[in-house]
């Protein structure tokens, strides 16, 4: 499985339009983006980035809803000091924490995340790849410290550019490019661990 390129597979609940806090703050404004358009544009990367900060699959849309409303609120002092796409995140981050406090169950062995792929009639094997590398990938996030999570999701998952990343955060970008090597070499040597122990047992079956 290749470090490169993972996407998440979206199951059919996942968030694809506008939602009520989208349409209640229509004239909301960020860039002269309005709040839909805005929605619209991340609330997927919003879904995803939920998912990965540990909220359970049940509680992702009221976690989406939660950001958003957020949002919202905070758009019109939003003054573009880091990118929108940090600043979203920023939010999502404090939502996640929450919603992780309350989950009243004990943490167990992450879901893969099923339903539908974005995409035209995919076949049931790439289907199963893709569960599989989503599945990968949770796995490796719940390793991780709050900071380096977030650095992999917004520079290695979402591709957020690195020079927005350590102007949010008020790093050096070659300290930055470090963490990211760092953290691309973990994530190859957690999917060749997993490859291994995969093939192992597959010999032992």
């Amino acid at each position: 499985m290749s470090s490169k390129g993972v996407l998440i597979a979206f199951p059919a609940g996942a968030p694809r339009s506008a939602g009520r806090e989208a349409h209640a703050t229509a004239t909301s404004q960020s860039d002269g983006l309005s709040f839909p358009a805005l929605y619209n544009q991340h609330a997927r990367f919003v879904w995803r980035s939920l998912r990965l900060l540990g909220v359970a699959p049940e509680h992702l849309e009221d976690a989406v809803q939660d950001t958003f409303a957020v949002v919202a609120r905070q758009l019109a002092s939003f003054e573009g000091r880091s990118a929108l796409s940090t600043w979203i995140f920023s939010i999502a981050q404090r939502v996640a924490a929450n919603h992780r406090r309350t989950q009243r169950r004990k943490l167990g062995a992450l879901e893969p995340l099923g339903g539908d792929l974005p995409c035209a009639q995919p076949s049931p094997h790439a289907s199963a790849e893709a569960a599989e590398a989503a599945f990968a990938i949770e796995q490796f996030c719940t390793q991780l410290e709050d900071e380096r999570r977030r650095l992999f999701i917004l520079a290695l998952l979402e591709g957020v550019p690195a020079s927005e990343i350590a102007a949010a955060d008020g790093l050096g970008i070659n300290t930055l490019y470090s963490r990211i090597r760092s953290l691309r070499l973990e994530l190859e040597e957690f999917l060749a661990h997993r490859e291994r122990g995969n093939s192992r047992g597959g010999r032992g079956a």
